[in-house]
């Protein structure tokens, strides 16, 4: 009977263990998928930072990170399964969007509030 309170302990532990943890990051993460954007951001707002492009696609990726008023911060020029950095000095306290230009998707906000969340196409 300890045995299998024993066991069944043991198996919580290993449920509660392998819950998938609250994400930290010092920069945006935007990960670009065939039928959606996953953006993962960071805990505070900072006047430096850089957003960190990866597409998880099997075609090229062009994009470009601009503020509200439209000023391009940097662009951005993936091929499958790799990764750009773009920094975000310069914005002052404009909102900042990630745009896909080819293929092309809808603008993506980058909201600091360390939480990931999910663009998907409009339909």
């Amino acid at each position: 009977m300890k045995i299998n309170i024993f066991i069944i302990f043991i198996l919580f532990s290993f449920h509660l263990i392998a819950r998938t943890p609250q994400v930290r990051t010092d920069a945006f993460l935007v990960k670009i998928y065939d039928e959606r954007v996953v953006v993962t951001s960071p805990i505070k707002e900072k006047k430096d930072i850089n957003v960190i492009v990866e597409n998880k696609t099997l075609n090229k990726i062009v994009g470009k990170v601009e503020t509200q008023s439209g000023v391009v911060l940097g662009f951005v020029s993936l091929m499958p399964k790799k990764f750009q950095s773009v920094s975000l000095k310069g914005r002052g306290s404009e909102k900042v969007y990630f745009v896909p230009l080819s293929p092309s998707f809808q603008k993506v906000i980058l909201k600091f509030n360390n939480k990931v969340y999910e663009i998907p196409p409009k339909e």
